[in-house]
Formats: C-alpha cells, sequence, structure tokens
C-alpha cells in the first residue's frame, strides 16, 4: 500500500507541474530562444518546477526502497491523470482510440499493482 501512496503523490506532483507548464505556455508560446527567459520568469512556470523537483525527489526514495520493475510502470498512471486533467482544465478532446489507450495503461498499472 505504501507503494501505491509514494507513487500516488509522485504522479501528483508530476501532472500538476504539466499543468503549471502548459498554463505558463499557452500565456507565453515559445517561438525561438529569446522567448525562454520570460518564460521561465512566469510564476506557473516557477512552481512548475518546483513541484518537478518535489517528485523526482519522491522517485528517488521510491527507487531507494522499491524495485523499478515494480514502480516505474505505476508511474504511467501520470499519461492517464495528465490526458483527463488535459480535458477538464483546457478543454482537449480526445480521439477513442486514445481513450482505448488510456484504459490499456490503467489495466496494465493494475495488474502490477495487485502482483
Amino acid at each position: 500500500m505504501a507503494i501505491l501512496l509514494i507513487v500516488l503523490a509522485n504522479v501528483i506532483l508530476l501532472v500538476t507541474g504539466q499543468l503549471l507548464w502548459k498554463v505558463a505556455l499557452s500565456r507565453h508560446p515559445l517561438k525561438s530562444v529569446h522567448d525562454l527567459i520570460p518564460i521561465f520568469l512566469q510564476p506557473s512556470m516557477l512552481v512548475g518546477c518546483f513541484l518537478f523537483a518535489a517528485a523526482t525527489l519522491i522517485w528517488f526514495y521510491a527507487l531507494s526502497k522499491y524495485d523499478l520493475s515494480r514502480v516505474y510502470p505505476l508511474q504511467s498512471m501520470a499519461y492517464v491523470m495528465g490526458a483527463i486533467s488535459g480535458i477538464l482544465f483546457f478543454r482537449e478532446t480526445m480521439s477513442g482510440g486514445q481513450w482505448i489507450g488510456l484504459l490499456l495503461i490503467v489495466g496494465g498499472a493494475f495488474l502490477i499493482a495487485r502482483s
């Protein structure tokens, strides 16, 4: 159970960081190298970087305690949460094939979590 909570914390931080990066890049799209400094100075970009760093520290802890073959597939839930977050927060759409792909990811993660 602890492994699931650790990976869940990692995934939540990763996805929240991605959401904040998307907000920053929606406000100031990256068109050239000259856009990098203004993008990196946006608060949402900075907070997203902080969350990504925190997620990495949690990931280091997970790798030190559990087998890579067990925790890494569970981290795939970040793809699922990221896709659903895109729909909820940015009104993005997904095709039927994309939904099937997400279900396969969830099914695979479930099988790994049970074993």
